[in-house]
């Protein structure tokens, strides 16, 4: 496979997981418009919980690979309106597209504050957000040539390390399901570091995210 070729497979990869992003709010928002205010709304106070998501992660021409993402959470209102907290998760990705394959790990523990746009009566409430924090990622890029009788063969192994800075962007939907339950579907873009081409990788790395995490309130 030649290098443009590589590289168009990539940015279709790309589009393929924005549009499927996209779909997602898009599904949300027609939920939110037919959603009802509720006289009560559960699960307002401090909450712990955690998250499944679908993610997918890239350098700056390579996509590394999609995969499993969990997460567990703590959280607590400040005001009316926006709710602070922390997250700690693991996101293993891989990939492997015949001549170049990925392997790599990333943890993160970040902090996140999310600003609701309606009141905690409502059984659904909108919301956008960010996160910051730390994040280290692990594993290798292995090349693959033409063995004998044209198998491929691992030519080149090149692994990394890195311990960044990272962040993020999220929207979603915070559904009251009972009065110490709630279920948040989220979709979130971030990255990992800064401009930094040193070791196998280009960094920033980009990382889409979407999934869905459950809380469950301390007190009624």
């Amino acid at each position: 496979m030649t290098a443009g070729s590589a590289h168009a497979r990539s940015a279709g990869n790309r589009r393929q997981l924005t549009a499927l992003l996209v779909g997602a709010v898009l599904l949300y928002g027609v939920g939110v418009v037919h959603a009802q205010p509720a006289a009560t709304a559960g699960a307002n106070g401090t909450t712990v919980g955690g998250s499944v998501a679908l993610a997918s992660l890239w350098d700056d021409e390579t996509h590394l690979g999609r995969g499993a993402a969990t997460a567990v959470e703590v959280s607590t209102p400040l005001g009316a309106h926006v709710r602070a907290g922390v997250d700690a998760g693991w996101f293993r990705h891989s990939r492997d597209s015949g001549y170049l394959a990925a392997r790599g790990d990333v943890l993160h523990l970040m902090g996140r504050a999310d600003l609701y746009v309606a009141p905690r009566t409502w059984t659904v409430r909108p919301f956008i957000g960010a996160a910051v924090g730390i994040a280290r990622t692990t594993g290798a890029l292995t090349l693959y040539g033409s063995g004998s009788q044209g198998a491929l063969a691992a030519t080149t192994r090149t692994p990394w390390t890195h311990t960044k800075t990272a962040w993020n962007l999220h929207l979603g939907a915070r559904v009251a399901a009972r009065s110490r339950l709630a279920v948040r579907p989220e979709v979130s873009v971030g990255a990992i570091g800064t401009t930094d081409t040193a070791g196998a990788l280009e960094l920033p790395l980009l990382r889409l995210q979407g999934g869905v995490a459950v809380e469950w309130a301390l007190r009624r």
